[in-house]
């Protein structure tokens, strides 16, 4: 039995190559590794077997075949930032571009085998008790045993953990602002949410400007409930959506030469994007330690791409 992998390149990735764009989708396998695939033809696109250099353009067909039983092609477990660890349960900082579930076509458990990885124990099964949407990135809370686990999934449920994040938003937001419009799914078929007053669940979001980037803001959020895609539609619905969000949004990436109007780069050569996943970052989380009854602050550090863009806004927008 061999192990498949396919992948449809999307615009955010137009530009890459196609080492680059298997690094950041193939977590689970070490960059040589990931190397030694195309090198020894298993990857293809559109069908044909390609170079270490090649560019890859939106639309895209990539697929991968491997001997299941290969100790060359061999798995590794990502390491994931520690920020908190207690007895009964610890707090990550989760890297964008990981699935905290995995999705209902794919069977990668990537998120769930590094926490395994770091434990070092076999009896114990990691069990999420919250969620952040794969592109984002930030703080959360994995319980070690049911026990842990009911006890955080009260907090939520009673919505006793405070939620605070750092978005980057297109437009100009107000100062600060609190939204309150609730949310309903689209329909049984699409993850999509929308806002409807009369069928929609309660969902409140705070926010405060923490700088200006002439057409482009960083915001501090807070939510009260913890809708799906809340900040992402509640800030869209002011007009102010994600800098990067194609679903809710008007961009699937960021490039230079969209913040710099100066910016020359040759025709013959893709620009590669600045960042391209999700502006939304899970900063800090505060909740009542179960065990000590006194509560505790976890703040997540910022990944290097969401500091970058905020480095170039900075420099060309400020």
């Amino acid at each position: 039995m061999k192990r498949r992998y396919n992948f449809t390149v999307t615009a955010e990735y137009q530009g890459f190559t196609i080492e680059e764009y298997l690094h950041q989708h193939l977590h689970q396998f070490p960059k040589s590794t990931v190397k030694k695939f195309i090198y020894d033809g298993l990857v293809k696109i559109n069908g044909s077997v390609v170079k270490i250099h090649r560019q890859i353009r939106e639309k895209n067909e990539i697929s991968i075949l491997l001997p299941k039983e290969n100790k060359e092609y061999k798995q590794q477990n990502l390491k994931i930032e520690v920020l908190y660890e207690d007895e009964g349960f610890l707090v990550v900082n989760k890297p964008p571009l990981i699935a905290v579930i995995p999705e209902r076509w794919s069977h990668d458990t990537l998120f769930r085998d590094c926490i395994r990885d770091h434990l070092k124990n076999d009896k114990i099964i990691p069990r999420i008790v919250h969620r952040i949407d794969k592109e984002a990135s930030g703080a959360l809370i994995v319980a070690k045993n049911k026990e842990f686990e009911r006890y955080f999934s009260g907090l939520f449920a009673k919505r006793e953990v405070r939620k605070k994040y750092l978005a980057i938003v297109a437009g100009t937001p107000a100062d600060s602002g609190t939204v309150n419009l609730p949310l309903k799914q689209v329909s049984n078929k699409s993850t999509r949410m929308m806002v409807e007053e009369e069928q929609g669940k309660k969902a409140i979001t705070h926010f405060k400007v923490v700088e200006f980037f002439r057409d482009f803001a960083l915001l501090e959020v807070e939510i009260e409930s913890g809708r799906t895609h809340q900040i992402r539609v509640h800030m869209a619905s002011q007009g102010t959506p994600l800098a990067i969000d194609s679903l809710y949004g008007y961009r699937n990436t960021l490039k230079l030469s969209d913040l710099k109007s100066s910016y020359y780069h040759k025709e013959e050569r893709l620009e590669k994007p600045i960042v391209s996943r999700l502006t939304l970052h899970a900063s800090e989380l505060e909740f009542l330690h179960p065990g000590k009854q006194e509560k505790i602050t976890v703040t997540a550090p910022l990944f290097k791409d969401f500091e970058v863009f905020l480095k170039k806004l900075r420099k060309y927008r400020s």
